[in-house]
C-alpha cells in the first residue's frame, strides 16, 4: 500500500490540512508528502533556512511513548526570519515550534511528543525526512494462549470484485476493501493482535504454489514484523478435496495428502516464528472429519515422510462425540470451528447460542478424561453469510454482535485448559471477524483483550457419573446406505432409559432431542429425525460412554432401537462388567442390569 493510501490514513483521515511551513520554503514534496530522501543531510530551502543534524532518537516505541526529534535551525539569509514548525509523522502534523532568527543565527530545536498511532511512519521536520520510526501497540496482559483464523485472500488477484469485496460482507471493514498482501495491512493486523492478546494466527491454506500459499510465503512471513507473532496451517481439506469425503484408502487422494504435508515441512514447520505446541509444530485440519478409510495409515506415511510429527489439531462437528471421527485417533486436539448450529432451519436466538456452545465445551471438557485428546475451546460472535453471492448459502443467520462474542469467550476461557481459537480474526463473508469494523470499532478486541486473554479463568466442576456401553460389532454406514458418508454404526438408539431397583424411573431421555441431563461423551453422532420419530446412531468406536447427573447404586439402563447387526452389548461401571444382553436387528428395548 503506498503512502498515500496507508492504513493510518484510513484510520485516521490523513494529514492535518493548512499545516505550517518554514518560511520560505516552497510546499510540500510530490504527492503531498514528507520528503523521502533516503538520509536527513543538509536541506536548504529557498531564501534563507537550513535545516542539519536531524535525528530522532528512538527508532521503535510503543503506542503511548515519546517521540524525541531533534533539528539544528539556520537562518542563511540576511534578515530575520519567523516562522511554524510542524513536525510530522507521515501525512500528519503532531505538534509545530514557533520560530525566530536572526541573520546568521542557528538554533537547537527540539520535539518530545507522545505517539499513539501504531505501525511503520515516517518522521519529518516540516518537509525534511528524519527517518523511520517503528510503533508498536502495547501488547494485552494474558494468562493464557489465545489464537484466531485468519484469511489472506483478500484483494486483487483473489478476492476482488470490482475492488469492493467487503459488499459481500454483512459488516464493513474498517480499513475498507483491503489487499491482504499491503505491508500496512498486515502489520496493522499484527498491532490489532498485540492489543487484543491474540499471539497466533491459523493462516487459510489451500494448496501448494496456490494464492494463499504464495501470500503467506511471500508476502505475510516476509514482513518486517511478522516475527511478533506464531503462525500455522488451517488446511482447507474441502478446498483440496472437495465437499465430500476425502477417502484416504484411495491412491490419488493418499498422495496429495501425503505430499502437502512434506511440502508444509518443508517450507513452513521450521521456520521460527511457527507455532509450537508441546514442542511440535502446529497443522490445523479443517473439516477433518471428511477424511475417511485408512486414515492412520496415511497419516502415519505423510509423517515419516515429511520428518516430522505435527501437533495435530482437528477440526470437527461441534454436535457429536469427539471420537467417532477417523481422523482423531491421529490427533493431539479436537475444535470445533463454528459452534453455531447451522443446521436448525428455523436458526438459533443469542440465547441458544451461548446455550449450544456451552453444551458442546461441557461434552467435550468431560469426554478429554476419557479419550487421549486435548480440547481446544473455539470465542466467536455470530454468524451471516446472507450477503454472499458468488457461493450460494441458504444459512439462517445469528447477527454478531461484542455482548454475545463476551459471553461465549467467557464458556471458551472456562473449558480451556491449554489455548483457545477465535473464529475468526477477518472472515468477513460470515460475520464471524474481530478484525474492526465501521460497525463496533475496536470493541472485538477489547473483549478479547479482557475476556480470553487477561480474565482469570474457574475450571468447570464436573459432577456426572457415567456408564458405559460396549458393543460385540461396528458396521460400516455403506452397507445400510450407499449415498451416506463413511460413519460406522454400531446402534440406532431411540430411547434411553435408567431406574433404580424399585422401577422408578431416573432416566428418560429421547435420544433424538437432548436432555441437559444425558451426555454421550463418547461413540455417538448427533441427534437426527424424521417426520415419524428422532433417534441418534451410536458408533463411530464400539464403545458409547454416557454421563447422567446421578446414578443409582442398583437399577437397569433400558435402550430401545435396533442394531445394524446381532452383536452383544456389555454394560461397564467403573470399569467392571455389570451384565451384557445380546441384540438384534429388530426395534426393540434391551435391558441391562446393575
Amino acid at each position: 500500500m503506498s503512502r498515500k493510501l496507508s492504513r493510518r490514513s484510513l484510520l485516521y483521515g490523513g494529514a492535518v490540512a493548512g499545516s505550517g511551513l518554514l518560511a520560505g520554503c516552497g510546499g510540500r514534496s510530490e504527492g503531498g508528502e514528507p520528503s523521502s530522501s533516503p538520509t536527513a543531510t543538509e536541506t536548504s530551502a529557498p531564501g534563507s533556512i537550513t535545516l542539519t543534524d536531524l535525528s530522532v532518537k528512538r527508532s521503535e516505541l510503543l503506542a503511548g511513548e515519546t517521540l524525541e526529534v531533534t533539528a539544528r535551525v539556520e537562518n542563511t539569509g540576511g534578515s530575520p526570519v519567523e516562522s511554524e514548525v510542524p513536525l510530522r509523522v507521515d501525512e500528519r502534523v503532531i505538534a509545530t515550534r514557533s520560530l525566530t532568527l536572526g541573520a546568521g543565527e542557528r538554533q537547537r530545536l527540539s520535539f518530545a511528543e507522545r505517539v499513539t498511532t501504531t505501525g511503520t511512519q515516517t518522521v519529518a521536520v516540516a518537509d525534511t525526512r528524519a527517518s523511520d520510526v517503528v510503533v508498536r501497540a502495547e501488547r494485552a496482559e494474558s494468562r493464557r494462549d489465545v489464537g484466531a483464523h485468519y484469511y489472506p485472500w483478500y484483494g486483487s488477484p483473489m478476492h476482488n470484485w470490482d475492488g469492493a469485496w467487503s459488499t459481500e460482507a454483512p459488516s464493513t471493514p474498517m480499513l475498507g476493501n483491503y489487499n491482504s498482501t499491503e505491508p500496512d495491512v498486515i502489520e496493522q493486523h499484527i498491532d490489532w493482535c498485540r492489543q487484543a492478546g491474540i499471539t497466533w494466527l491459523n493462516v487459510s491454506w489451500w494448496g501448494r504454489y496456490e494464492g494463499h500459499d504464495e501470500r503467506l510465503r511471500e508476502d505475510i512471513l516476509t514482513h518486517p514484523r511478522a516475527e511478533e507473532l506464531d503462525w500455522s496451517i488451517l488446511y482447507e481439506t474441502v478446498g483440496q478435496f472437495g465437499p465430500n469425503v476425502a477417502d484416504l484408502s484411495a491412491e490419488p487422494v493418499r498422495e496429495q495428502f501425503v505430499d502437502d504435508i512434506a511440502y508444509l515441512a518443508e517450507n513452513y514447520f521450521s521456520r521460527e516464528s511457527y507455532k509450537q505446541i508441546d514442542g511440535r509444530p502446529v497443522l490445523y485440519l479443517w473439516a477433518a472429519d471428511n477424511f475417511t478409510g485408512d486414515v492412520t495409515g496415511a497419516y502415519e506415511t505423510a509423517v515419516k515422510r515429511a520428518g516430522v510429527r505435527p501437533y495435530l489439531v482437528v477440526s470437527i462437528p461441534a454436535f457429536g462425540a469427539i471420537d467417532v471421527h477417523p481422523i482423531v485417533d491421529v490427533a493431539d486436539a479436537v475444535t470445533a470451528y463454528n459452534v453455531y448450529d447451522t443446521s436448525d432451519p428455523s436458526g438459533r436466538t443469542a440465547d441458544e447460542f451461548v446455550a449450544d456452545a456451552e453444551t458442546v465445551y461441557d461434552a467435550w471438557y468431560r469426554a478429554s478424561a476419557y479419550a487421549d485428546v486435548d480440547v481446544i475451546p473455539t470465542a466467536m460472535p455470530g454468524f451471516d453469510d446472507t450477503e454472499l453471492t458468488h457461493v450460494p448459502r441458504d444459512n439462517v443467520p445469528l447477527e454478531s454482535t461484542p455482548t454475545q462474542y463476551e459471553r461465549v469467550s467467557e464458556l471458551a476461557r472456562r473449558y480451556a485448559d491449554g489455548p483457545v481459537l477465535i473464529t475468526s480474526f477477518n472472515e468477513w463473508y460470515e460475520d464471524t471477524q474481530i478484525e474492526p469494523s465501521e460497525q463496533h470499532g475496536e470493541a472485538y478486541l477489547d473483549v478479547t483483550a479482557e475476556t480470553l486473554a487477561a480474565a482469570d479463568r474457574t475450571p468447570p466442576t464436573v459432577d456426572t457419573e457415567a456408564f458405559t456401553l460396549s458393543f460385540g460389532d461396528i458396521v460400516h454406514v455403506s452397507e445400510l446406505e450407499p449415498v451416506e458418508y463413511g460413519r460406522t454404526f454400531t446402534f440406532m438408539l431411540e430411547r434411553l432409559q435408567v431406574r433404580d431397583n424399585t422401577g422408578e424411573t431416573v432416566v428418560d431421555l429421547d435420544a433424538g432431542t437432548g436432555s441437559e441431563t444425558v451426555t454421550f461423551l463418547l461413540g455417538a453422532y448427533g441427534p437426527e429425525d424424521s417426520e415419524t420419530k428422532t433417534w441418534r446412531w451410536l458408533g463411530g468406536q464400539r464403545e458409547t460412554v454416557v454421563a447422567v447427573s446421578s446414578l443409582p447404586e442398583h437399577g437397569q439402563v433400558e435402550l430401545t432401537g435396533f442394531a445394524p447387526t446381532e452383536m452383544e452389548l456389555t454394560l461397564g461401571i467403573d470399569g467392571t462388567v455389570r451384565d451384557r444382553t445380546t441384540l438384534t436387528e429388530t426395534d426393540d428395548s434391551y435391558t441391562l442390569r446393575f
